[in-house]
């Protein structure tokens, strides 16, 4: 062991000179078996280390994560001589600040700016019924329940408060779903889900029908009116439709409905609001989510004159939303909406290879001794040999990884390869030769670690390409971690002992999870499961805590995963189950395990917290009276 800390102290120095790349082989580790669900320890010895200088600067270039990249040799690799270049002096051409909603939109496919801290506090408007053990119960079948003792929301202070039914501008009936609310803030995310479509709660058949079979009856909500800045009337009046159908401002698919987006009616555009915001229906809602951010210490928000144009505002003001966009906040939104049909994020750096073999039961890193913000990596990998590989980092030197997973649960379900694309994160087929692990969460560093354990038989080639960016201002402290982990979650007659994806003090921000249910007994405690009820620890409530406050508290895992009614299009030819935030890579409804796999990412709802973050998960449809196996991945930003 110190002749390999040696050797890479003096490879250290030699990099710091030369700017290459270098291997060195240093003394073999001890085979290590990891318990399943049990993480290895932190790897001293590797097999093989790459030393790459971080660059300060790197040309921005678009490019997809589905090229193949050839595996090099260190001598491929290594910088070709440098030769004298002319000096030239640019021409700088001033180019107009983005307006709020402009650079929201940007953050929908263009991911450099998430580490970055907004300032904010999230709070989730749900359907949720805080008394009954029954999660199914967790809409709104009456008036009596909307405004209702069992209903409501979690305010700021941790109270829960009642919504209310109150008297319309036009003298009609509302639903107010988001109550006065102070700004500045946005909305980043509405969820609806009315009816399904074909059940055996439906007095009959409604399959059929059009407006149930495309929408799950949705219509039945009629109008969301959104009053901004405290105006009488509603600045925007629309049937609840016109939210979901794919037209600007709400264009697909940052915008979708029942019959395109898995049974969730969901919808991405960020509504901001200077002032003050409410909203409401002008029919009953029936199930529903709608997170709000109100932002405490915001961009400077200034008087603007009336006769202002958007590009004459001050930089970055959180102005209230209005659907006749600028050019620029137009072309802004089609590009999000382009991004989003391929799941390809903006404006990423060229990447480098870099050439592993990993022998039997040794480890072999990636080091980067130099500040700088991974932007995106990719783990080419050959097929089926993606099992008892585990990937750890590090950042700054640290002795203990801040991500450790197998390979596969590091990027998607560990227990079978289930292929995704998603904005941030996935995995896909190369052909008939390997797969490919990606992830565009930018990682900023001072130095970092890259690790991988080959727990494998025979000898591993990966290949590692890497897109390194300049380090934002303001996210120099941030870190991208990890918590990996599965658990038999015992049934219970009440709703304690929950699963926990992650239990975490400090300050930061959450940004999503893999999801997997696994051996279902249905066995249930507090009577016995209807033979139909296929998937019933779907009911479960998915819950996130910030700061010791239910911030976005769920109505049924598959409801936060974007989806409805146990993911109702599950199966049906034609239909897709995976989205570039949120979808479902398994639902296997032959008896009795009935396993499910799932993810959701956050950009601009992703919650922040300053002292403390906790998601948890029931394990049931009455109280967590089911057994069943969950397992996880969840990601989120931690400041230093």
């Amino acid at each position: 062991m110190l002749k390999c800390v040696a050797m890479r102290q003096t490879y250290l120095q030699l990099s710091a000179l030369i700017g290459g790349l270098i291997f060195a082989a240093c003394t073999p580790i001890p085979t290590i078996e990891p318990t399943r669900g049990i993480t290895p320890p932190a790897l001293a010895t590797p097999h093989a280390i790459i030393i790459a200088d971080a660059p300060t600067a790197t040309p921005s270039a678009t490019t997809t994560p589905s090229p193949s990249v050839t595996p090099q040799s260190a001598d491929a690799l290594a910088p070709a001589p440098s030769s004298p270049t002319p000096t030239i002096t640019p021409t700088i051409i001033a180019t107009p600040a983005p307006s709020f909603m402009q650079q929201q939109i940007a953050n929908l496919y263009d991911l450099a700016r998430l580490p970055v801290m907004q300032n904010s506090i999230a709070t989730q408007f749900t359907s949720r019924n805080w008394v009954s053990l029954e999660h199914y119960f967790d809409y709104f079948i009456d008036d009596g329940n909307f405004d209702g003792p069992n209903y409501g929301y979690i305010a700021e202070d941790g109270s829960r408060q009642p919504y209310r039914i109150v008297t319309g501008y036009d003298g009609a009936k509302e639903y107010e779903m988001v109550p006065l609310t102070q700004g500045p803030g946005m909305i980043t995310r509405i969820w609806f889900a009315y009816q399904q479509h074909q059940s055996v709660n439906n007095p009959k058949d409604m399959s059929q029908v059009e407006e149930w079979s495309n929408w799950g009856n949705l219509g039945a909500m009629g109008n969301v009116r959104f009053y901004f800045d405290g105006e009488s009337t509603p600045r925007l009046d629309v049937n609840v439709k016109d939210l979901f159908d794919g037209k600007v401002p709400f264009p697909a698919p940052l915008a979708a409905f029942y019959a395109s987006a898995d049974g969730g009616n969901i919808n991405y555009v960020p509504i901001p609001f200077e002032k003050s915001l409410r909203v409401t229906s002008t029919g009953r809602p029936r199930l529903m989510q709608i997170e709000v951010k109100r932002f405490t210490d915001p961009p400077a928000v200034a008087s603007i004159p009336n006769d202002s144009t958007p590009a004459k505002r001050p930089n970055n003001n959180v102005l209230s939303f209005t659907p006749y966009l600028s050019p620029d906040e137009r072309a802004t939104l089609d590009q999000a909406a382009q991004a989003w049909q391929t799941c390809t994020p903006a404006n990423l750096p060229p990447y480098k290879s870099f050439a592993l073999d990993i022998p039997s039961n040794k480890s072999a890193e990636i080091d980067f001794n130099q500040p700088a913000t991974i932007a995106s990596l990719r783990v080419h990998v050959p097929r089926g040999m993606s099992d008892s590989v585990w990937m750890q980092v590090f950042w700054d030197g640290a002795n203990d990884p801040s991500m450790i997973a197998p390979l596969r649960g590091m990027f998607g379900a560990e227990e079978r390869l289930l292929l995704y694309q998603a904005l941030p994160m996935g995995m896909y087929d190369v052909g008939l030769s390997e797969h490919i692990f990606y992830t565009n969460l930018p990682m900023p560093f001072q130095s970092a670690r890259i690790v991988f354990l080959n727990e494998r038989a025979e000898t591993l080639p990966l290949t590692v390409d890497i897109a390194l960016r300049e380090t934002l201002p303001g996210t120099e402290n941030t870190r991208l971690h990890n918590q990996h982990g599965t658990r038999r979650m015992i049934r219970r007659e009440d709703d304690s002992d929950n699963y926990v994806l992650v239990d975490v003090n400090g300050r930061g921000k959450y940004l999503g999870t893999i999801f997997s249910a696994w051996d279902l007994d249905r066995g249930a405690l507090n009577g016995p499961l209807d033979d139909h009820w296929n998937f019933p620890y779907l009911e479960s409530n998915l819950d996130v805590y910030v700061d010791n406050r239910l911030a976005l508290p769920g109505t049924g895992i598959e409801d936060d995963f974007n989806a409805s009614y146990y993911y109702v299009y599950a199966g049906y030819p034609g239909y897709n189950t995976r989205y570039c935030l949120a979808g479902l890579t398994l639902l296997d409804s032959s008896p009795p395990k009935q396993p499910s796999s799932q993810y959701r990412f956050y950009l601009n709802d992703a919650p922040e917290f300053t002292n403390h973050l906790r998601v948890e998960v029931q394990h049931g449809n009455k109280g967590n009276n089911l057994s069943v196996t969950y397992s996880s991945t969840a990601f989120w930003y931690q400041i230093k």
